[in-house]
């Protein structure tokens, strides 16, 4: 008896059955579940982008910073620089040195600081840091023209 009222074609009119409220409620949270992860991940991934962002345009202003002085006044060594750019605080750490710096495999610097009167070369490393994370490095070297 009790089969029969739940799938009643009689009291059509009356709304849905328990049926079918079920099969729609089954539907409507498996695709919950299987969106929401998608969500959290990209929104996640947003948030990386604008780190990013922001520490490719640090990089590039310090980087315009450095060409404005003479070579021979740049700081030659490691020096470290908390910066803040696009609402976020980054940590950026700049190597200057006089030969081919040298990356190692646990991303430390080895780099020389030697001044010889001819050498008009700087090696700039700079490696900008979130939470201790790193999030962007770039390599270039500097020449003064004569």
């Amino acid at each position: 008896m009790s089969f029969y009222l739940l799938f009643s074609k009689k009291h059509k009119n009356l709304g849905a059955t328990l049926a079918e409220n079920l099969v729609s409620f089954t539907i409507v949270t498996t695709t919950i579940s299987v969106m929401t992860p998608i969500f959290f991940s990209q929104k996640e991934e947003n948030v990386n982008q604008k780190f990013l962002t922001g520490a490719i345009n640090l990089s590039k202003e310090h980087l315009d910073d450095l060409r404005r002085q003479k070579i021979i006044d740049l700081p030659l060594g490691k020096s470290t620089i908390q910066k803040e750019t696009s609402g976020y605080s980054y940590e950026l750490k700049q190597y200057i040195c006089t030969e081919e710096p040298i990356v190692n495999a646990d991303q430390s610097v080895t780099c020389k600081t030697t001044i010889e009167k001819e050498n008009n070369l700087r090696h700039i490393i700079l490696s900008i840091e979130k939470n201790e994370k790193q999030i962007y490095k770039v390599q270039t070297a500097f020449t003064r023209l004569r």
